[in-house]
């Protein structure tokens, strides 16, 4: 038996060894992607030009200890994103690759025209993330990514923290480019994406832009956008401000106006549940149950908020209000005949024979479709008061 043995223990280390030496040669045949030779993309932009073609902005940053400029700005035009990296390539010193974008922006102009397919071109790309944050820009791309910003650095990097942290914040909804297409090709609910201006030397988050499919029909704030995340289900750090009418405390505003006037109130809510219940197919009727814990952060009437009375007073008009401004979020989202909040996707659960259910189809009984809301809240803190 030993002989046995050490010719196995000696056939396994040959065998060993043929495998590491493939192994090698196949890893010096594949393509090498060294850092010094590529430039790795972190934000690109693409803009509807007059003549129906596209052009595409990269921003890169520099590696080069010496250069004045921290960030490399590409630009190209072409038909698809595709031929425009092709046609930058042709521009740079180092092969350009897109594993490292982080945001991809389009023009407003570029949205309302449909993104189907350029944003297709980058999904297809297995060297860039489903992850990319995908955002519509008030305006030109090629203008917001030139612009000689003071403090910004790398622009991209600076787009993709703005967006990360409001998202995590709960101020906005997410919406990679995973999330979009997820949208899009479910039957019953609509894509959104983030809404970017810039004024003067600063960028900002405007709103939500909402989308038909993969055209973008319009944009609501980032407040309304703060309703329909209440409709979707559990959250636990956005805040919100509102009014209530200042007469229900028996009190006048700070102002020392008349009884209409209002007293602003903001609040974070702790917790939040919901549940949307299809209570009618035709027309469809349905009702919303929202039940959120709130802690108050600023009034702008000095309150004792330990009344417990009081505090009633005050759950009550904030459900009252909260019912109202979610009324109107869905009455908006109906004139824009787009559904972001999904009810199509409950209208599809609870009805057999709809799992054929067409988009255009959801579409019609959604304009006719009525909401009832019901907001129980419960203020379980108080902060600061004004």
């Amino acid at each position: 038996m030993l002989p046995d043995r050490k010719h196995w223990l000696q056939l396994s280390k040959r065998l060993f060894a043929v495998w590491c030496l493939s192994v090698l040669v196949m890893t010096g045949c594949t393509d090498r992607q060294i850092f010094d030779e590529t430039g790795l993309a972190t934000a690109i932009g693409y803009d509807l030009l007059k003549d129906g073609n596209i052009r595409g902005t990269a921003i890169m940053p520099s590696i080069n200890p010496e250069a004045k400029q921290k960030i490399q700005l590409f630009s190209a035009t072409g038909e698809t994103s595709k031929a425009i990296r092709d046609r930058v390539n042709l521009q740079s010193d180092k092969r350009v690759l897109g594993g490292q974008i982080r945001v991809a922006l389009y023009s407003e102009n570029l949205a309302k025209r449909g993104l189907g397919s350029i944003v297709d071109t980058l999904y297809r790309d297995s060297s860039i993330s489903s992850r990319v944050y995908l955002c519509v820009f008030e305006g030109e791309t090629y203008d917001m990514l030139t612009y000689p910003y003071t403090e910004q650095g790398n622009i991209g990097i600076y787009l993709y923290r703005l967006i990360e942290q409001n998202i995590e914040g709960e101020k906005i909804p997410s919406s990679t480019m995973h999330e979009f297409f997820r949208a899009y090709y479910d039957k019953g609910i609509d894509p959104i994406m983030p809404y970017i201006a810039r004024k003067g030397n600063e960028l900002q988050i405007k709103g939500i832009a909402l989308f038909q499919g993969d055209r973008c029909v319009g944009w609501i704030t980032p407040k309304e956008a703060f309703l329909i995340k209440l409709m979707h289900g559990k959250f636990s750090i956005g805040s919100y401000d509102t009014s209530v009418p200042a007469h229900i405390f028996g009190e006048e505003s700070k102002g020392g106006g008349n009884k209409k006037d209002h007293v602003q109130l903001v609040f974070d809510t702790i917790s939040s549940q919901s549940k949307i219940k299809l209570t009618q197919v035709s027309p469809p009727i349905f009702d919303v149950y929202i039940r959120f814990n709130a802690r108050i952060l600023e009034l702008t009437l000095p309150l004792k908020l330990e009344n417990a009375k009081l505090m009633k007073i005050m759950e009550n008009a904030l459900e009252k209000e909260i019912e109202k401004e979610l009324q109107k979020i869905v009455s908006k989202l109906q004139g824009f005949d787009v559904d972001p909040a999904g009810f199509g996707m409950v209208y599809r659960a609870n009805r057999r024979g709809m799992a054929n259910m067409t988009q255009a189809e959801w579409r019609k009984m959604f304009k006719e479709a009525a909401f009832r809301f019901h907001v129980k809240s419960t203020i379980i803190r108080n902060g600061v008061m004004d």
